[in-house]
């Protein structure tokens, strides 16, 4: 029993196209897997984009700043304005003794003296904090020397009016959405430095006012319950070295938070507009990469059911994709002309097979008819013949059946090809004793720096070289010679092997080189030629980027007749680079 979304173990697993009607709704749209996985990286990339850009810009400290230089203006200009009314026949603002005996000293700030108490002209002094606030949202507090709340302009404002015809309706606050409470929490990842909770404490009990009260201004960001940020600035009213009073300045809550939240919803928007476009952008993409592919896989899988002749299309495109279409249509022509040539040489060697057997049965039939013991001797010789011809005929077929796999997984190496030439001479020199041959190997120029240096696999090159002194010397008389020679031919190294033999007829130049045929007699050939040498040998020299061919030698080219001196075979082999 399979579990869900596994196959059982006797069931096969849905081909490609039985799997595209699955998908052929999200295909309709273009969101292929790929598009999907193409879009969740681009919005994963836009999203660290705008989180590196809220964080980078930090509209807030930006506003926090402008508020701070802005609530420093207007806290200096109230300032001096009260600073110089302080000197004025009517002074605006004005410290005296008080008589008050039960403030102690120090409260005072001096000991054994009467406590200190601030007057001011609350009219003139709202009507200054007016002028200088107007058009804005800050909200000033004018503090007496003892931390007393004089004036405040949020009650100030709401006065100053020459004309009432109804009453001002409260001052409200307006509350902030969940939403925007959300938003601003998420933005607080790079909050303001050296910001405080403004908490449950009085505004008098700030650092920035009591510095203020010491003579100092000072400012700081805050945030309040909320989390609003306001910036809270204390400027020291002083007349000389007397400290008149202190000004607490504080901006409106939520201008800074909406500020903020207008300059990141334009950002906001802006990825938005081009999150769409790389959505959009991707599934183009994807399109373009998966289309083709799904074409690549249903030829593929077209070629893997079987059927006529139909190798992997070429796509006319100069990308990776092409290369890849048009890699993969070499690569199955090469596979049906591979097995066009495996179907071939089956038939050859059944063709190749049957005429031995054929003799062989031919004998065991005629065998019990035979009187005499020679006729019968005679019989066993053909049979040990075509036994022989088949043995040969089978190791052949089974050598060259492997050699493209041989030759595919050895690792080819340099050598000296003149060292491998000259080992497979001395041990044809040993066969050519018994007819009394001789192989002779001689050196045609000068060989390269490093000798005759070749590249590939020299067991089957020594095959090869094998193969065609052996094959000359079947076709030089007894007493003959076969020269074997050895030179360069840039870019190749040459390799010539000259027989003495009756040469080749012209319109089987080509022949020769095919499996299964001989250009010998039967009496020649009979059991101790298959006709696969020089096939062999063609195929492993091309594997080799080499090249072989054959032509006669004549001793004199000014006949009409030409008399032909034999056969030569030349090898080249490319010189490595």
């Amino acid at each position: 029993m399979s579990t869900q979304g596994e196959f059982p173990a006797d069931a096969a697993a849905p081909s490609y196209s039985e799997r595209m009607p699955r998908r052929a709704r999200l295909w309709a749209l273009g969101l292929t897997s790929l598009a999907v996985k193409i879009i969740v990286v681009m919005l994963v990339g836009l999203a660290l984009l705008l989180g590196a850009t809220l964080y980078l810009t930090q509209f807030r400290s930006g506003l926090v700043d402008a508020q701070l230089g802005s609530l420093l203006v207007q806290g200096d200009t109230i300032a001096r304005a009260f600073a110089a009314g302080a000197e004025d026949e009517e002074p605006l603002i004005s410290v005296a003794l008080g008589t008050n005996v039960e403030a102690t000293a120090s409260e005072a700030g001096q000991e054994g003296t009467a406590p200190v108490i601030t007057s001011v002209d609350t009219l003139r002094a709202e009507h200054i904090i007016t002028e200088a606030l107007h058009g804005t949202d800050t909200r000033v507090r004018l503090y007496g020397v003892h931390k007393e709340m004089l004036v405040d302009s949020q009650t100030a404002l709401r006065s100053a009016t020459d004309v009432t015809t109804a009453p001002l309706p409260p001052l409200v606050v307006r509350e902030r959405t969940p939403l925007q409470r959300t938003w601003d929490r998420l933005m607080a990842f790079g909050p303001v430095a050296g910001h405080d909770t403004l908490g449950e404490s009085e505004p008098t009990d700030f650092s920035e006012v009591v510095d203020a009260f010491g003579g100092v201004k000072s400012a700081r960001p805050r945030v309040t319950e909320n989390q609003e940020l306001i910036v809270s600035v204390a400027v020291p009213i002083a007349s000389g070295e007397t400290i008149l009073g202190v000004l607490h300045l504080t901006s409106l809550p939520g201008i800074i938070n909406a500020a903020a939240r207008a300059e990141e919803l334009a950002i906001m928007k802006v990825f938005a507009i081009a999150a769409c476009i790389a959505v959009l952008l991707s599934i183009l993409l994807a399109a373009t990469i998966s289309r083709p592919i799904s074409r690549l896989a249903r030829a593929a899988e077209r070629i893997s059911q079987g059927g006529a002749y139909q190798p992997i299309p070429e796509l006319r495109r100069s990308d990776e994709i092409g290369d890849l279409s048009r890699t993969l249509h070499d690569m199955t022509a090469a596979l049906y002309s591979r097995i066009d040539a495996i179907e071939a040489f089956a038939g050859e060697v059944a063709h190749e097979l049957k005429n031995p057997l054929t003799s062989i049965n031919s004998a065991v039939e005629t065998l019990p008819l035979a009187k005499t013991d020679k006729s019968k001797m005679r019989l066993m010789e053909v049979l040990q013949h075509d036994v022989r011809r088949i043995d040969r005929l089978i190791s052949d077929i089974s050598e060259a059946s492997k050699l493209d796999a041989e030759l595919n997984r050895h690792r080819q190496h340099r050598f000296d090809l003149y060292q491998l030439v000259s080992g497979v001479v001395d041990g044809q020199n040993e066969l050519a004793e018994k007819r009394h041959q001789t192989v002779r190997l001689t050196v045609r120029g000068r060989p390269g720096p490093k000798g005759f240096i070749v590249q590939g696999n020299d067991g089957r090159l020594g095959q090869v070289f094998a193969n065609l002194i052996d094959n000359a010397r079947s076709f030089t008389p007894e007493g003959g010679q076969v020269t074997v020679s050895i030179g360069r031919a840039p870019p190749f190294v040459e390799v010539v092997v000259d027989d003495e033999g009756p040469g080749i007829e012209e319109e089987v130049m080509e022949r020769i080189f095919e499996r299964f045929y001989t250009d010998r007699t039967e009496q020649q050939s009979f059991g101790n030629n298959s006709g696969l040498g020089l096939a062999i040998s063609r195929q492993i020299v091309e594997a080799h980027n080499g090249e072989i061919f054959a032509e006669n030698r004549y001793r004199t080219t000014l006949s009409p007749t030409r008399d032909v001196a034999g056969a030569r075979f030349t090898v080249r082999l490319r010189e490595p680079k």
